[in-house]
């Protein structure tokens, strides 16, 4: 039986070197279609996210209680139901989930805003004995339809950004790296353009044409994004591949089993997916990120609502967010390169240093003059409500706003929200830093068969600290006391610190590299004594002796 021919042998190198050339240019080719799909994805959910809050504040627009309780709902939900989503990702065909996710999420998105734009454009025509009824409906209506597309954004979420990019970046960690920072800047920017665009179409078209675009935006996106999560699962033979814990017909029978019991109670999921969750080796770095979400020191509706009560106007507010969002940018785009050069457990204890060493000038700007803080508002009561503040702006913002510059008064009278402004405005670097290594270290750490339930728990705890935020301000509402919130928000994010250098010691075996820092603050030392004194050239056994002396100290 003779062997291949020269020429059969040929043929085979150049198929070979065709594969691996192949391989080589996929790897190295930009994946456009995914920054592509996520683009659209974050795009809508940003559009909602505010077009959402604006509708439920004009059906009640007596106060921030139909908005308070949307998001406490939609928060609520994905507290309840994450791990149960997570687990349905690991246990469904990635293809299959993607699309299940995408067009419940769209859906939902779509039947939510009609609804909500034919109530208020036919709003005059209702009766009015059934005002309250039909208003109360619509209300419940939109908060379950909106807490639907919730959950099956933060499946689309972890589909995309926790499993798929792992996959296609394969082994390269640099790739991965360089694709999460592109994929936050995008993210990023959508939230900076889509709610300025919302609001225009708001103000131009008003509610009623506004709802019809949002939900023709949604059947038109969704048919895009169909496409190209097509033609990325084509490109990526490897994305049909999935791993499972099933390894044979006994333990699939008993997986079998498990998913009919917990189908029937998705509690049962919920405390298995944070059973997982508490035992794997990620989780102090994954409680660490959650702790940063239990923070005032951002820009959201709390925010804004304090900011305008210290005579912030409208017009400089909207243009400091923009600006928080491009120092955001700024880190995730910085967030490769740190990574790269000085590893992954590292750059996120840099970051958390940043976010840190800035989110103490909001510390600080509690007792600069301008401050509202009085804690004996805790005894006395008689303020004005932050929540009260974001419905209806005095006019004596407008007039504070018109303040001259050059008067030494105008900069006494603004100096604390001034500091607290710069100080969550640089803070977004070091945020983002962070964020995306954690993130990473989920996508390289966690298990292909486990990703999902844990990145849905990590989800869960994200939104349940972000729920205790809500709870605090809810107790403390006045500007008198918001610096106590700004204090828990200090604490928290050194509580997020602490968790995180458990988690990188746990993988480094140290923090610091105390020993070197040592050797070169006090050469004196004994050990750099002994050093010098030792001026015979080495032998080879001695000089391969000390080179393993060596590695052992680096990589201890």
């Amino acid at each position: 039986m003779g062997g291949p021919t020269a020429e059969e042998s040929d043929n085979m190198v150049k198929k070979d070197d065709k594969g691996l050339e192949e391989s080589t240019k996929q790897k190295n080719e930009a994946p456009w279609r995914v920054y592509c799909a996520h683009a659209l994805s974050t795009w809508g959910d940003n559009m909602w996210w505010f077009a959402g809050g604006c509708y439920m504040l004009e059906l009640h627009k007596e106060s921030l209680r139909l908005t308070a309780t949307y998001g406490l709902v939609i928060a609520a939900s994905v507290i309840l139901f994450g791990a149960s989503v997570g687990r349905w990702i690991d246990k469904t065909r990635r293809l299959t989930a993607a699309k299940t996710f995408l067009t419940i999420q769209n859906t939902a998105v779509s039947i939510c805003a009609l609804l909500l734009a034919g109530f208020i454009s036919y709003k005059s025509e209702i009766d009015e004995a059934n005002l309250n009824l039909v208003t109360a409906a619509v209300s419940v209506g939109a908060i379950v339809l909106a807490s639907i597309a919730r959950l099956a954004s933060s499946g689309t979420n972890i589909i995309i950004q926790k499993d798929w990019i792992v996959v296609i970046a394969g082994d390269d960690t640099d790739q991965l790296a360089k694709m999460n920072s592109i994929l936050r800047t995008i993210e990023l920017t959508t939230y900076m353009l889509a709610p300025a665009a919302a609001g225009q179409l708001f103000t131009f078209f008003g509610f009623g044409y506004t709802g019809i675009f949002i939900a023709g935006w949604n059947i038109v996106s969704v048919c895009l994004e169909y496409l190209l999560l097509a033609l990325i699962y084509k490109k990526y033979p490897a994305l049909a591949q999935k791993r499972t814990r099933a390894t044979n017909s006994e333990s699939e029978d008993e997986n079998t089993i498990d998913e009919e019991n917990s189908e029937t109670n998705a509690f049962r999921e919920a405390y298995e997916g944070w059973k997982t969750y508490m035992k794997h080796p990620v989780m102090k770095a994954g409680v660490g990120l959650a702790c940063l979400f239990m923070t005032v020191l951002g820009f959201d509706n709390i925010t804004y609502g304090y900011c305008l009560m210290q005579g912030v106007p409208h017009a400089a507010l909207g243009a400091l967010v923009g600006i928080s969002a491009l120092v955001g940018v700024a880190g995730s785009l910085a967030y490769p390169v740190l990574r790269r050069r000085i590893g992954i457990e590292r750059t996120g204890l840099i970051g958390m240093f940043l976010l840190i060493a800035c989110s103490s000038l909001a510390v600080i700007s509690a007792f600069l003059p301008g401050s509202p803080m009085d804690l004996s508002y805790l005894t006395h009561g008689g303020s004005t409500n932050i929540l009260d503040q974001q419905v209806n702006s005095t006019t004596e913002v407008e007039v504070t706003s018109e303040r001259n510059w050059t008067e030494p008064e105008f900069w006494l009278s603004y100096a604390s929200v001034l500091v607290f402004l710069t100080g969550i405005i640089l803070a977004r670097f070091g945020l983002w830093v962070v964020d995306l290594t954690v993130n990473q270290l989920l996508q390289e750490k966690v298990a292909e068969d486990v990703r999902g339930v844990v990145n849905g728990v990590q989800d869960s705890l994200n939104n349940t600290l972000d729920l205790l935020k809500c709870v605090l301000v809810i107790i403390l509402p006045a500007q008198e006391t918001f610096a106590l919130l700004i204090f828990a928000s200090f604490i928290s994010i050194n509580f997020g610190w602490f968790m995180y250098a458990l988690y990188s010691r746990s993988q480094r075996g140290h923090l610091f590299h105390f020993c070197r820092l040592v050797s070169v603050m006090l050469p004196d030392t004994p050990s750099q004594k002994r050093k010098e004194e030792k001026e015979e050239p080495l032998n080879s056994e001695e000089t391969i002796k000390m080179v393993k002396d060596m590695e052992e100290k680096l990589y201890v």
